[in-house]
């Protein structure tokens, strides 16, 4: 058998494969272009006067791990076709370009030519593991739809919890520095009636150290209102030093509600589909100790003028008598597998449970919280203004004004905090269950 020349040339043109100090330069080529203008061009900051809903929305669409979750979703759906297109009638061709020579009797023969041929076969039996393959295909595709819904969720309350926290630090600390401001000028004043000796000097210091204790608090607010401000241009492009305050997407009941569909978490979904793709595989490595049949036919043309054209019809079995064990050990590994997800599973839905509830008994604590402060913030503005109206006729004094002011600033405070941490709240049982990325529109773009 002699090779032709026609082989060799399509040898040559093959491309060469790169070196490792090649594919390094591409790789670093690929990050440098991470940084140009024009792979910068999807990163404009979104528009925040479009509301606080609409403006998360917007984030997460533009989210380069959503968009990715998205494009593998996309990936996991077209590798069904490829697993169901087993199953189908199979058509392959062949061609030969070149020549044979033989060697040997009377005398050496060379012949040149085409030879070709065409072969169709279909799938009779195979034990199901064809069935298997499409059934694991399915659930990777559904993982990775569960896997696009939990990110879509996740990116959505992360972009919420910035926006949130830029709003609540942000309002704390105007709040505490105008109150700072007004009782430093209550404190001048102290200090003018302590030197006349009207008012003791104990008590000046005693309302310093209130006042100093305060305004300690406005390196922490600043500190937490610049790293909320960070994670905010994360998500939206820009970094605003305030935003308008959140408004309520879900209600107190709607939370409720929805703990009490917990089966329709993203997480939960990603974790069932992880357990149908290990028992697939557990079927996959059952089919491979059955036999296989295909129905199969072929025609096939000589190279030599003379010789007939073979055609062949028949039914094709085939089976494994032994592979040193390889059947075996894969079927024990995919049992093992599925034994590990579904254990991982039912630790995911008591996971899931504990925290839905925490998260709402947080809820109804704050809920019950939240009027006793504003209560609080009435009293202890009361509380103030009498004190400030009392000066005059002496039944009260700037010490008591001022414990008074600090009072009504720690309860406002904490009012901001408690209507943050609810909105938190109210959207992280959302996400958890997903209906958050439901009422934003993050809905599938793949079609199957």
């Amino acid at each position: 058998m002699q090779v032709s020349s026609l082989a060799l040339l399509l040898a040559a043109c093959g491309e060469k494969p790169a070196n490792i100090e090649q594919m390094s330069e591409a790789m670093t080529t690929t990050l440098s272009e991470l940084s140009t203008p024009e792979a910068q061009k999807d990163r404009k900051a979104i528009d925040l006067s479009i509301g606080f809903g609409p403006a998360i929305s917007a984030a997460v669409s533009k989210n380069e791990g959503y968009r990715a979750a998205v494009a593998l979703e996309a990936e996991a759906m077209g590798r069904i076709g490829v697993a169901e297109s087993a199953r189908r009638l199979q058509v392959s061709g062949n061609a030969n370009l070149g020549g044979i020579r033989e060697e040997g009797g009377v005398r050496d023969q060379t012949t040149i030519g085409a030879a070709g041929g065409i072969t169709l076969s279909h799938l009779v039996y195979d034990g199901g593991e064809s069935a298997a393959a499409v059934n694991q295909a399915t659930a990777e595709a559904l993982s990775a739809r569960a896997e696009r819904e939990l990110r879509g969720n996740d990116t959505a309350l992360q972009a919420a919890r910035a926006w949130i926290d830029v709003w609540q630090f942000g309002e704390r600390l105007r709040l505490l520095r105008v109150r700072t401001a007004q009782m430093d000028t209550l404190i001048t004043q102290m200090e003018r009636m302590a030197s006349n000796g009207y008012v003791d000097r104990a008590a000046l210091d005693s309302a310093r150290r209130q006042v100093v204790d305060i305004a300690l608090e406005d390196t922490r607010l600043e500190a937490d209102l610049r790293e909320a401000q960070g994670r905010f241009g994360r998500y939206y492009n820009q970094s605003p030093k305030a935003v308008s305050a959140p408004v309520e997407l879900f209600t107190l009941a709607e939370a409720r509600a929805a703990a009490g569909k917990w089966q329709t978490a993203p997480g939960l979904e990603r974790s069932a589909a992880a357990l149908l793709v290990a028992q697939s595989a557990v079927a996959s490595a059952e089919a491979a100790f059955r036999p296989r049949a295909r129905l199969q036919a072929g025609v096939t043309t000589p190279m030599q003028e003379g010789e007939s054209t073979d055609t062949t019809v028949g039914l094709m079995f085939e089976y494994t008598f032994g592979d040193g064990g390889r059947r075996k050990s894969q079927l024990k590994a995919a049992l093992a597998r599925a034994e590990a997800v579904e254990a991982q599973l039912s630790d995911a839905k008591r996971t899931m449970e504990v925290e839905l509830e925490t998260a709402l008994t947080r809820l109804a604590a704050i809920e019950r919280s939240m009027p006793l402060v504003a209560e609080k913030v009435r009293l202890s503005e009361t509380e103030a203004q009498t004190a400030r109206s009392q000066i005059a006729t002496g039944q009260s004094n700037l010490r008591q004004l001022i414990e008074a002011e600090i009072e009504n600033y720690r309860a406002q405070d904490r009012k901001l905090a408690l209507r943050a941490e609810r909105h938190a709240l109210l959207l992280t049982i959302a996400s958890q269950t997903g209906g958050l990325g439901r009422r934003l529109g993050l809905v599938s773009e793949v079609l199957r």
